[in-house]
Formats: structure tokens, C-alpha cells, sequence
């Protein structure tokens, strides 16, 4: 694609306007991304880190906005579009292509199935600071945070979907790498809580996926600033940081 062409796939986009952002910290970091929760190893800093949270924001506002609710029978359609997003503003993304997990409710709940799958695409330092950035969503100084992250997740279609991102980014060879992994399930009793959902005897669903994705810097700063154009004060009103 020419950068004009990337421009003006940008500059149609229609994206879904919901209301905050407190902004990252250097070092190790994490922050509620609209329905994502990602930690910034500290070789991520500035820049780098900002492009990570804005062209990720754009395509889930993207696809909220083609897909309302994030209806759980819409997800597949949800994940194609966002990945078209992504590839468009210049990260290098393979098709979401989400698997059941079989027998979920063995896990207890959603948080403990999350890390025992996030152990097989995450190093070792990798997976400290997600289980560091998962512990921390528990504590109470993360609150809004956490409470950000389940406006957005949840299906506001339905109380019994969810749908989410999770994973760490950072700096490799001058450009943002994002090991990511995608999830939604539906259960049979309300969702309350997103992450910390506790599956007890509910009937649920639960797919999973996850890939490693690049972003060119190169091919996104010039498009940065049509991203930021885009997302108008949804840069405010959708990232929360949270203290690890």
C-alpha cells in the first residue's frame, strides 16, 4: 500500500467514540488499552510506546463501531477487521483464527486460563511482568483501571460475552513487537468481571488465539499523525495506566 492509500484508509475509518487516559510510565509499565490490558517492557519507551497504544486503539474503536457490543456470533468479523486496521496503519498481522479451549471451567477462572496460556508464547521476563501486570488489576490504587478495561470488553449487546486483548510489547531492533493474545467466551451466568470471571458451574465457550506482531516505524510515523487526527479525544478516554 502507498502511504496516501494507508492516509485514506485512515482518514474513512468510522470508529466508536467512548469516553480518560492516564498515560504510561517509563520503565516496565502496563495500561488498560479499551479492551486491552498490554505491559511495556522498559525498552519501550516514548514514542514507541504511544504508537503501540494509538494504532492498537484505532482498530478496536474501528471495529466496535462496525461491530457494536462485540457480540459473540460478530467476533470473527470483529478480528478480521481489526487486523485489517493494524495492517493498514503498518503492523505486520496474520489472521486471527481463534480455537475452543476445551474443558475452561477446569482452570477456575478466567485470569488463571489466561496465564496458563500466556506461558506458551511469553518468555520468562516476559511472562513475570504479565503475571506482575495481572496481580496488579486485583489491587485496589487499579480500580479505574479495571473498571475501563470491562466497559470495554464486556459485550454491551450482552452481559454474557466478553472479549478482550492481553499481552507485552516491546522494542526489537527499533521497532514495536506485540506478543498478543486474544480472547473471548461466553458463559451462562452474567459476567461481571472480565478477567477475573470465576467459572464455577456456568456453562462456557472460551476461544483463544495469539501471534507476534510488528509495527513498521518506519511506514508508521507517516501516518501517526492521521491516527492521532482520528482518534480525537478517544486518545483521552480510553487508556488508564496501571501501577505494577
Amino acid at each position: 500500500m502507498s502511504i496516501s492509500e494507508r492516509m485514506s484508509f485512515i482518514n474513512d475509518l468510522e470508529i466508536y467514540n467512548d469516553p480518560a487516559i492516564a498515560s504510561a510510565t517509563a520503565s516496565d509499565s502496563a495500561a488498560v488499552n479499551g479492551g486491552a490490558a498490554v505491559s511495556y517492557v522498559a525498552n519501550l519507551i516514548g514514542q514507541m510506546k504511544e504508537d503501540v497504544i494509538n494504532s492498537t486503539l484505532l482498530a478496536q474503536l474501528a471495529s466496535d463501531k462496525k461491530y457494536p457490543g462485540r457480540p459473540m456470533n460478530r467476533m470473527k468479523e470483529w478480528y478480521d477487521n481489526y487486523g485489517t486496521v493494524l495492517a493498514q496503519v503498518g503492523w505486520t498481522v496474520q489472521a486471527f483464527n481463534m480455537s475452543e479451549i476445551g474443558n475452561s471451567n477446569s482452570y477456575g477462572s478466567v485470569d488463571k486460563l489466561v496465564l496458563q496460556l500466556a506461558a506458551s508464547y511469553l518468555t520468562g521476563g516476559e511472562l513475570a511482568l504479565f503475571q506482575r501486570t495481572i496481580t496488579a488489576l486485583t489491587e485496589s490504587k487499579n480500580v479505574s483501571a479495571i473498571q475501563a478495561f470491562d466497559r470495554n470488553a464486556r459485550g454491551s449487546i450482552s452481559s454474557n460475552d466478553a472479549a478482550f486483548q492481553v499481552g507485552v510489547a516491546f522494542n526489537s531492533g527499533g521497532n514495536a513487537m506485540f506478543k498478543i493474545g486474544t480472547y473471548q467466551y461466553n458463559s451462562s451466568d452474567e459476567i461481571t468481571s472480565v478477567l477475573f470471571f470465576k467459572f464455577g458451574s456456568s456453562k462456557v465457550l472460551f476461544f483463544a488465539d495469539n501471534q507476534t506482531m510488528v509495527l513498521n516505524e518506519n511506514v508508521y510515523a507517516q501516518v501517526r499523525q492521521a491516527v492521532l487526527d482520528k482518534l480525537g479525544v478517544n486518545v483521552w478516554g480510553n487508556v488508564v495506566h496501571i501501577e505494577i
